[in-house]
């Protein structure tokens, strides 16, 4: 065989096996990459095709109850005289409808489960809108908890609003062209506390169950 042409041949199996290698660790890359996303609590969606709600490829146990609101958490008024207003009931209820002046507790209830022995698997904030405190359940870590222990007794404001993060995936169609792939990301975070004269406490809940302080002064 001509020598220049093994050359060349070396030359062209030397650059296929390189785009392979490549291609190898770019494949390791994106499982790593789609593993974390998942593991904060990122959501994927891809339009259904009967044009109905978008279907979640991304799931962390999440129960049926999440398809019907796509809300990682949702939250419930608990009242004086027992009575409960939920974030979703026959309508969805906001912010302004929560009356205040009679609430007696607000709770954050997590629509997918933790790998837990205690008979309630979501993950569960509550917050006592009395004293101030908060109990964790199948959630927050011992270093945020210990910070979040002097009660607040007296009139208050609450604070509870969520933050949104959507975005959509872009990829390379046939023509080497960047394109929209037909993901929808999103990342939602919820944040409950209260607000004096002199004080404010105000956690952050992460999509995955994750807890942590935004502010505490």
């Amino acid at each position: 065989m001509n020598p220049i042409t093994t050359t060349l041949m070396e030359k062209a199996n030397e650059k296929i096996d390189q785009f392979l290698l490549m291609r190898k660790e770019a494949s390791a890359q994106m499982e790593k990459a789609i593993a974390g996303l998942y593991e904060m609590g990122v959501r994927f969606y891809q339009a259904s095709e009967d044009g109905g709600a978008p279907e979640v490829t991304a799931a962390q146990n999440l129960i049926p109850r999440y398809e019907v609101t796509l809300q990682d958490f949702e939250w419930k008024a608990i009242y004086d005289d027992g009575g409960e207003l939920d974030q979703y009931g026959n309508q969805e209820n906001h912010f302004g409808d929560i009356d205040q002046s009679r609430l007696a507790k607000i709770m954050f209830i997590g629509n997918f489960e933790i790998d837990t022995s205690n008979i309630e698997k979501r993950p569960v904030i509550t917050m006592d809108f009395k004293t101030g405190l908060f109990e964790f359940l199948n959630c927050g870590p011992m270093d945020v908890r210990g910070k979040l222990t002097r009660p607040c007794v007296g009139d208050k404001k609450l604070i509870l609003f969520r933050r949104k993060r959507e975005t959509f995936s872009v990829g390379v169609n046939g023509k080497k062209d960047l394109e929209m792939t037909g993901d929808q990301i999103v990342y939602i975070r919820y944040y409950l506390g209260y607000e004096t004269s002199d004080r404010k406490v105000l956690i952050c809940i992460y999509p995955n169950g994750d807890v942590g302080i935004e502010e505490n002064k």
